[in-house]
Order: C-alpha cells, then sequence, then structure tokens
C-alpha cells in the first residue's frame, strides 16, 4: 500500500517523504530504488498546520546473499514509499524463523519474533530499569527455554520466579512448569529444598575465595600447615577439623583466621551430607536459588560455589549444557568501583569460556553501569527495556553493537513489556509476549517485613505502577495522618501532625444530596424535575443551596478530597506517619464524631507525588 512521496533531499542513510496515509514512529517502510527493495524505518512524524503529514525515515537497507546490506546510491527524490510488507521486514531484519518466540514486532503483531536457542549458550543480557518489564522478560524467556526442554538454573535474590510453576490465568495458553527450588534459608523460604554444600576436603583456593577478606602471608601459612596436617593423616575432614587444626598452630595469625572460619561455618551453607549438585540440572526443569532473605556474603557464597562446580561438572561432561540466569548480576559480578563480590572470578571466567562448554549465562540487572563489562560485553543477544540513567545508556552503547545515538533517544522512551532486540543484524523492537505462568512480581524479604495494620484512607486517582512508569524511578507510600470530624452540619478534615484544618465542607440536606447525585449521573434540571416528581422552581432551589454550600461549580460538581470515597485496608506499619495531635484535643475543638484516616502520598528519592490531586509536590 502506497504510503507516501519521497519530497527534498535524499542520502544514504536518511530520507523524508510527504504522507498520503496515516504513518506512526517505528513504522517498517519501503521503497524501491536500482531494482531492490529498500526497508527503512519511521523515525519522526510532523503534523503541519496546513494538516500535511511529513515523516523522516532512517535507511535500514536490502536483504543480500543472506545479509543485511546499507544501499550505496541514492534513492531518487520523488519515489512513491509503501507499507513495508512482512516478508520484506523479516527478510531484511534476518528474523529467526524458528526458535524462542519471545513476542512480535512491536509495530506488526503477525510477525513474531524468534532467538535461536543455541544463541543462549553464547550469553544473553536483559537490562532495563525498575518497572520496566525486566523480570517478567526474563519469565518468558525461561518459559520459552523449558519448552525447548533445555534446563535452567535461576539466581533468584527476591523469590520471583518459583511461580513458574503455577498457571498465569490471564493467559489464552495458561501452563505450568517443571521447578524444584532450594534456598540456604528454609525458615523464611518454606516451600525451597535446604542447599547445603559438601564441607568435606575443601581445599586452600576455595577457602581463601571463600573468606571475604584477603589473608595475609602469616595467615596464608598457617592455613597451608594446618590442611598438609590434616591431609597426611590421609582421612576426610570438615570445616571442624580445619578450625581445630589452626588453633592448634603456634602463630598468633591464626587468631583472625580462625574467626574468619567460624563465620564460613555459621554460614549454614556447608554440610558433610550435602544436596547432589547434579540433581540442579535437569533437561526442561527450572532449578531456582531463591536467595529471599539470605545475607550478602552467603549470597556471594552461594553464586561462587554454584558457579565454580557446577561449571567443572559441565567441562567433564558430568551434566548436559545449561542455562544460568543470575538476577541482580551488579551483586555478583560488579564494575571496578562498585564494590567486590567472591562470585566475580568465576562469572567472568564463565562468561569468557562457558560458550565452549555449554554453559550459557543470562545477566538481568537494572544497573547495567555496575556489571562488569567484561561480563557484560560477551552477551552475544541482549534485550535492553526502558533505560533512562545516562550511565547505564552509556554501559550499553559501549558493551554491544549497534546501539547508535537514535536508539539510545527510542531506548529512554520505550513503554513498559517493549524491549530492543539485539543479536540479529539489526535491533528489532519487540512487544514481549504474555507470560504463560504466574509472574512472581515484586517480593518480600525478611529485612524488609514490617508488620501491617488495617486503616481507612482516600483513594488514590493514580496508580502507583502508572506513576512509576511514567517517572523511570521506584517509588514507596506514605501515608499522612488526619482526623475527619463529622457533624450534622459538615465534614472538617484536621491536619493530624499540626492540629491545622485542611479541608471544610458543608453537608447537603437529604433533598440537596438527591439533585446532586443526579447531576453526578448527567441529569439536566428538566430531567431531575422530572425523575424527583417536584417544580423546576425547587430544582433550582436545592441548585442554589449546593452552589452556597460549594459542592457545585456553575452547575458542576466540584472536586475535593473530601468527595472521595474512602477505603479500608491493611497496610505496612513503617509507611504510617505518626499522629501528633491527640483525637481528644480535636473532639475537644471541634462538635461531632471524630474518626482517623490517612492521606497518601507517593514518594522517591528525588519527589514525592500526590496521587489523589495527581501532580508533583
Amino acid at each position: 500500500m502506497q504510503v507516501g512521496v519521497i519530497e527534498g533531499d535524499v542520502n544514504t542513510s536518511s530520507f523524508k517523504f510527504r504522507a498520503t496515509e496515516k504513518v506512526g514512529k517505528f513504522d517498517f517502510v519501503s521503497v524501491k530504488s536500482n531494482d531492490k527493495w529498500i526497508l527503512a524505518q519511521v523515525d519522526e512524524v510532523t503534523k503541519h498546520k496546513d494538516g500535511e503529514t511529513t515523516a523522516t525515515a532512517n535507511i535500514i537497507g536490502y536483504r543480500d546473499k543472506g545479509l543485511t546490506r546499507a544501499p550505496r546510491h541514492v534513492i531518487d527524490p520523488d519515489s512513491i514509499i509503501y507499507k513495508a510488507d512482512q516478508e520484506l521486514i523479516s527478510d531484511t531484519l534476518g528474523l529467526n524463523e524458528k526458535g524462542l518466540r519471545v513476542g512480535n514486532l512491536e509495530t506488526n503483531e503477525d510477525i513474531d519474533i524468534m532467538v535461536d536457542p543455541d544463541d543462549f549458550y553464547k550469553h544473553f543480557a536483559v537490562l532495563a530499569q525498575t518497572g520496566a518489564g525486566k523480570s517478567y522478560t526474563v519469565g518468558v524467556l525461561i518459559e520459552e527455554i523449558l519448552e525447548h526442554d533445555f534446563p535452567v538454573l535461576v539466581l533468584d535474590p527476591h523469590g520471583e520466579y518459583s511461580s513458574l510453576n503455577q498457571e498465569n490465568p490471564e493467559s489464552d495458553e495458561p501452563r505450568n512448569y517443571d521447578v524444584k527450588e532450594y534456598s540456604p534459608n528454609t525458615d523464611i523460604n518454606r516451600e525451597a529444598l535446604p542447599l547445603k554444600f559438601s564441607s568435606v576436603n575443601l581445599d586452600k583456593k576455595e577457602l581463601t575465595t571463600l573468606i571475604p577478606d584477603s589473608l595475609t602471608n602469616s595467615q596464608m601459612g598457617v592455613l597451608y600447615n594446618a590442611l598438609k596436617h590434616l591431609k597426611d593423616k590421609d582421612d576426610d575432614y570438615n570445616l571442624l577439623d580445619i578450625q581445630d587444626a589452626v588453633s592448634q598452630e603456634d602463630s598468633t595469625a591464626k587468631w583472625n583466621l580462625l574467626n574468619y572460619l567460624e563465620q564460613l561455618e555459621e554460614s549454614n551453607l556447608f554440610s558433610e551430607n550435602p544436596i547432589d549438585l547434579k540433581d540442579l540440572v535437569e533437561p526442561g526443569r527450572a532449578t531456582i536459588i531463591n536467595l529471599k532473605a539470605v545475607e550478602p556474603e552467603p549470597t556471594e557464597m552461594t553464586a561462587y560455589m554454584l558457579a565454580k562446580k557446577l561449571f567443572d561438572l559441565r567441562k567433564k561432561n558430568r551434566i548436559p549444557p545449561f542455562i544460568m540466569v543470575i538476577e541482580e548480576a551488579h551483586n555478583f559480578t560488579p564494575e571496578k568501583g562498585f564494590g567486590q563480590a567472591v562470585s566475580n572470578p568465576i562469572m567472568r571466567k564463565i562468561a569468557s569460556e562457558g560458550r565452549k562448554f555449554g554453559l550459557g549465562i543470562g545477566v538481568i540487572s537494572q544497573r547495567p553501569a555496575r556489571i562488569d563489562k567484561n561480563v557484560l560485553s560477551q552477551a552475544n543477544t541482549q534485550f535492553i527495556l526502558r533505560v533512562t540513567n545516562p550511565n547505564d545508556l552509556k554501559a550499553i552503547s559501549k558493551s554491544f553493537e549497534g546501539i547508535t545515538s537514535e536508539v539510545e533517544d527510542m531506548i529512554k522512551s520505550l513503554p513498559p513489556g517493549v524491549a530492543f532486540l539485539l543479536g540479529n543484524d539489526y535491533p528489532v523492537m519487540t512487544d514481549v509476549r504474555t507470560r504463560k505462568s504466574k509472574h512472581g512480581g515484586e517480593t518480600q524479604t525478611a529485612d524488609t517485613y514490617v508488620e501491617r495494620e488495617d486503616i481507612e484512607y482516600f483513594r488514590p486517582r493514580r496508580d502507583l505502577q502508572d506513576v512509576e512508569s511514567e517517572y523511570g524511578v521506584k517509588f514507596s507510600t506514605a501515608y499522612y495522618p488526619l482526623y475527619l470530624m463529622d457533624s450534622d452540619e459538615k465534614h472538617v478534615l484536621v491536619d493530624g501532625v499540626k492540629g491545622e484544618v485542611k479541608a471544610s465542607r458543608r453537608k447537603p440536606m437529604e433533598s440537596e444530596e438527591e439533585v446532586l447525585k443526579l447531576i453526578k449521573e448527567g441529569f439536566d434540571t428538566g430531567g431531575i424535575s422530572d425523575e424527583l416528581g417536584i417544580s423546576l422552581a425547587k430544582v433550582s432551589t436545592r441548585i442554589e443551596a449546593l452552589e452556597d454550600k460549594g459542592l457545585l461549580d456553575d452547575g458542576e460538581p466540584t472536586e475535593s478530597v473530601l468527595g472521595i470515597r474512602r477505603v479500608e485496608d491493611d497496610v505496612e506499619s513503617d509507611s504510617l506517619i505518626e499522629f501528633e495531635i491527640s483525637e481528644q484535643e480535636v473532639k475537644s475543638e471541634y462538635q461531632g464524631t471524630v474518626s482517623k484516616v490517612r492521606y497518601p502520598y507517593f514518594k522517591s528519592e528525588d519527589t514525592v507525588f500526590d496521587p489523589i490531586l495527581e501532580e508533583e509536590l
């Protein structure tokens, strides 16, 4: 279908055209030049005062001998622009016809976006800021990997992925998946099996890696002698045996070393009856390592032990090829300047060598700038959702090919659930498909758990997630304390901290309330008269009374927080701001019934948003 005609100057990278049909940003269009069909993507659309629409399109190229090539010759001015068909789009962009179906082309839902499953053994990355759909996208990828009967192991710091074993009732294809869950903390994660590593015959390299601080030469000497004495006995030994052997050394350097060894013992990660690591990798099954409520140091130790032991088993072909998904990857493999992690060296080794042995890693993070660039750059396939932080965008641009300034601008404005897929010949904007299993979402850890209370509060007009998507940052909710005084004549809202009157509104009489209700339902004066069976004069009198009380303005209901329906719900106690004015003080000042009510605010580090007035404070 013809959509326009080129006008003005044309170069080998872009052209401008006058649109004769409706076109939108990111739409694909085509033009014939030198007997070749050239694919381009609309970058900007402008509506002029005279009603004419013009658009600018960036040239992608044409397909030749299996490659996408940029045209060497300029397209003729006045050439006709057409809507690109599915075959041209798929062929020119180099889209796979088979593989993991992650979604559809954002501008054309009839074109499925597929990823070669073997590419995941060359590593992949999912990068996005909070609220952009990162963990949801990862869930879709895991579903696809499992449906192709590959094993997946997930390092899950927030306990989000166990829900893979539950169907999504909102999906057209609901299903659950084979999931086995382990955790170092089964007191909190009660559904998980205990994760324990062998404490038998730990060697010097493992011990020095697991100890968070660098050992001095003297401490290294003490450890070496203690291990040598244990090995000379030709018997198996455990952590307690190592501590006992160290305690018998004469050097004073043993005391700090003993403290480190005690910390390893107290981490509760090691046992003489550990799990069989081969059980963690099973075709078609997701093994979830639930690290919710596990302290940072044991979490890093867990990542190190799993990565090292499973990589060793994979190199020996003792377990099948598998994918290791690393959520919050910036904590396990941080860039220099952003802390250290005992798991970083082994993660870097897997990133550089894992593909040769059939061990692929998925690097998942909302802070790309904090991930070791040597790990990030090894990801062959990348899913980039909305990112607005300049440092994170810079890290993405440095790590991956195909991130132009135009793509950066588009990444900053992506809606939730839409990702740029890099790894094909051209970055493809993908609308991630609906999950078949239930999305775990944000979960609570022991560190963030607080008691909940039943309160009465005014219902927000703006949804928290909607505000987070708009600002691109995470908000928490704070509930400000108020007293609501209800008398026969009026409502009064009193500040629960300062004691000031925040709002006051006279109450309508019963007959006036009937008129106000019908006005809100869209009745005019004649309709109200008919509905209530009263004269127009009485309707007018009651409307005047409502306006006098501030309940109507020019015949329209006025907006007031006192008019918003209140709800009762349980909320986290630490989000409640304390009352400083007592209820008795309010009762002594005002006549009527006094009740406690809360006013919600959304707050981030830099912003306070009023979800009732729908404005930033």
